[in-house]
């Protein structure tokens, strides 16, 4: 029953330091994404304009390590965009809109649907043409 018990703690041991391991490895990698010029990044151009009388705001930043970001807008919508360059190199740039319907974002670097097929393109079709005010037309046979 001892040698039980003292297999388990090693085991529960080696598992802790393998766990211990694997944050440190993950935490090595964050600090190389994220050193240097990105931690010491100080905002270079700040740019607030304070709200009008109908609330309008606008803002705009740029930091020494080249993110750049504007907004304007109300408590209703704002509308910005915000640019950077990707640690492989490749300029990032978004643009959004956030209203009552959500938050919508558009950039070249975010996935795209599949373009529609043709046969639900044709059943649109169908439904627009063969429908009143939503209804289906009756049909007389």
């Amino acid at each position: 029953m001892r040698y039980f018990l003292v297999g388990w703690l090693v085991v529960l041991a080696l598992i802790m330091v393998v766990e211990l391991d694997a944050r440190l490895v993950r935490i090595r990698r964050i600090r190389r994404l994220v050193g240097g010029d990105e931690r010491d990044a100080q905002i270079t151009d700040f740019r607030v304009s304070p709200q009008d009388d109908e609330g309008v705001f606008k803002y705009a930043f740029k930091t020494s390590n080249g993110i750049d970001v504007q907004a304007a807008g109300n408590a209703l919508e704002t509308i910005g965009i915000y640019s950077y360059t990707s640690p492989e190199g490749v300029p990032i740039e978004t643009r959004y809109i956030a209203d009552e319907l959500g938050f919508h974002v558009v950039g070249r670097h975010l996935p795209q649907p599949p373009p529609t097929p043709d046969y639900i393109l044709r059943s649109l079709e169908y439904i627009r043409t063969h429908t009143e005010d939503g209804k289906l037309k009756p049909h007389v046979f």
